[in-house]
This record gives structure tokens, C-alpha cells and sequence, in this order.
């Protein structure tokens, strides 16, 4: 059964400094409903998410945390 279509993207995400900040990152992800595998030696993060999650949401509970965050294309 689906429950609506999952997306994919991955972040470029500065600021990050330590494993405390990957995991915060990760933490905030999930807290909104997106699976996410930071890579904290690359500065980036490969997600996915529902549609009811969209990538601005994404992006604002990165920033939220103090992190700047783009989408690579």
C-alpha cells in the first residue's frame, strides 16, 4: 500500500563542525518526517521525504538550527 510519493535530495549544509552537529541535523530532519544520512566530512546531507514535506521545510529546520543549507541540483 502507498502512502503518498517519497522524494529524494541532497543538501549542502556549512557550519557543521563536529558529530554533535550532524546529529542535530539529523535530529531536526527527523522530527519533521525526513529520513537523512549526513555526511559530516562533506557538508551535505542525502534525504528523503514525503510530499507533505516540502523542501522549504527542509531547509528552514536546518537554518532554524543555526546551519546554512542549499539544495544541490
Amino acid at each position: 500500500m502507498l502512502f503518498g510519493k517519497k522524494n529524494s535530495a541532497t543538501l549542502r549544509i556549512g557550519g557543521m563542525h563536529c558529530e554533535k552537529c550532524s546529529a542535530k541535523v539529523a535530529a531536526a530532519l527527523k522530527a519533521i518526517g525526513v529520513k537523512a544520512d549526513v555526511d559530516l566530512k562533506l557538508g551535505r546531507a542525502s534525504v528523503t521525504y514525503p510530499d507533505k514535506v516540502g523542501m522549504d521545510a527542509i531547509l528552514n529546520a536546518v537554518t532554524a538550527l543555526g546551519f546554512t543549507c542549499e539544495e544541490i541540483k
